[in-house]
């Protein structure tokens, strides 16, 4: 089981529209099973799968609350823990509420015997706090998007300090998959352009080689609970997704490009 957690604490950059893609595409295209979790009280990764206004069974405060999880079926390789607004509280509870995600995943993983999940894909809020600490720790790898924008590379050197930090202190197995260059706009500007090639620059080989732009459909995709290969098989965002997430997959059986 490889537990990923996707995060930025700079809200924008499109960590949820990777996460619903990244975890549909592994499931259905590459045929992994896969348990895909909102850390966000928003819901927002909740709502691209479900409809907003029914009851789910998988709620992820379950394993804040030392419960056991009752992922909801999304389909037979892919499994939701989902969140809304009641997930809000956990970040004012006490600190060791931080290892109770870990720890509920993997309870989780044990009883599934025949076919454990082959990965684990965690949504994290656009903050810091009790429920980004809670993804780190829980986490084997930490994805990162980010934004071609003037302070995005101070952005990430605070993120890339914390994951440190979190590494240092609290879970010493933690690595960076890598940034992947999300939400560029239409057609690149020369900001956007230099701002590439600084990041490019400064973290060198964790930067994926694939970059995805943002366009309409594959924003309005998750309002019909489909991940752009499903929505829009032929379009270039489709294609883009498809070859991230086989960079990822990739990366992660050369171990090419993690730190």
């Amino acid at each position: 089981m490889i537990t990923i957690a996707i995060t930025n604490q700079k809200g924008g950059v499109g960590k949820t529209t990777i996460s619903f893609n990244l975890s549909r595409i592994l499931a259905d295209k590459f045929n992994k099973k896969v348990l895909v979790i909102d850390d966000d009280p928003q819901g927002n990764l909740t709502s691209s799968f479900l409809d907003i206004d029914k009851e789910f069974d998988g709620n992820i405060l379950d394993a804040y609350d030392e419960k056991k999880l009752r992922p909801t079926l999304i389909t037979d390789n892919l499994h939701l823990l989902g969140a809304n607004i009641n997930l809000a509280p956990v970040a004012e509870r006490a600190f060791p509420v931080i290892f109770n995600l870990k720890n509920g995943i993997a309870e989780l993983n044990k009883t599934l015997k025949n076919k454990p999940y082959d990965f684990v894909i965690i949504d994290c809020l656009p903050s810091f706090g009790h429920l980004n600490l809670a993804a780190l720790v829980a986490a084997d790898y930490v994805l990162i998007p980010v934004k071609p924008s003037p302070y995005a590379l101070a952005g990430m050197q605070d993120l890339i300090k914390t994951i440190e930090k979190v590494k240092k202190n609290l879970n010493g197995s933690l690595k960076i998959l890598g940034i992947v260059i999300n939400q560029i706009e239409g057609r690149k500007t020369i900001l956007q352009h230099d701002m590439e090639e600084a990041l490019r620059e400064t973290y060198q080989s964790l930067v994926f080689k694939s970059m995805i732009k943002k366009r309409v459909k594959l924003e309005e995709s998750p309002v019909f609970h489909k991940d752009i290969a499903a929505y829009n098989p032929k379009s270039s965002s489709a294609k883009e997704l498809i070859a991230f997430t086989q960079e990822l997959v990739f990366r992660l059986k050369n171990k090419e490009g993690i730190q």
